[in-house]
């Protein structure tokens, strides 16, 4: 099931409606929602996937919404190869307001994911709220020159992959960002 859940969240990002919905059409056995919520669950808290929005249309447009429905949280596949993050640093600087809303989010989930490994080494302690420290990150690596910022893109982007030594890359670049600022 987790397979299946994986490889249907790297072409976009569904509701666990839309999930389910797919696994039963597309499947031979039959499919419970506590078996798909099992897989989720293991999922996200293997930080493969995460939750990504929710899904309004689920209401059939009720009006006044009391309660929260599971079948309308998003997922999306957690973008951890280096490539992938680097596209997502570079999307920052779209004109679309929408483009770097989402990649700006991703990418605040994947540097928090690293904290949280940080933390579990118990190398590292952060000073900083974390959405100040990510910002002020971004901020440093585009107020610097076009030749110094293509370097340190690459060098963010390889931090907060999933590659071998990245976090502690990504600890050095943090030591880094609270001594200057």
């Amino acid at each position: 099931m987790k397979e299946t859940i994986l490889e249907l969240l790297a072409s976009r990002e569904l509701s666990k409606k839309e999930l389910l919905d797919f696994i039963r059409k597309n499947s031979e056995r039959s499919t419970s929602d506590k078996t798909l919520n099992e897989s989720l669950m293991v999922l996200l808290k293997e930080k493969k996937i995460y939750i990504t929005n929710y899904d309004f249309s689920i209401y059939n447009g009720v009006k006044r919404i009391q309660s929260i429905k599971p079948e309308g949280i998003v997922f999306g596949l957690m973008k951890t190869d280096f490539v992938e993050i680097e596209t997502l640093i570079k999307l920052l600087e779209s004109n679309d307001v929408g483009v770097v809303r989402s990649a700006s989010s991703k990418l605040k989930k994947n540097f928090r994911n690293k904290i949280d490994e940080l933390k579990s080494r118990d190398s590292f302690e952060v000073e900083d709220d974390l959405d100040t420290l990510f910002n002020k990150t971004i901020f440093y690596i585009y107020s610097q020159t076009e030749d110094q910022k293509r370097i340190l893109i690459n060098k963010f982007a390889w931090s907060l992959s999933n590659e071998e030594g990245a976090v502690n890359l990504f600890e050095d670049i943090l030591n880094y960002m609270e001594a200057s600022t």
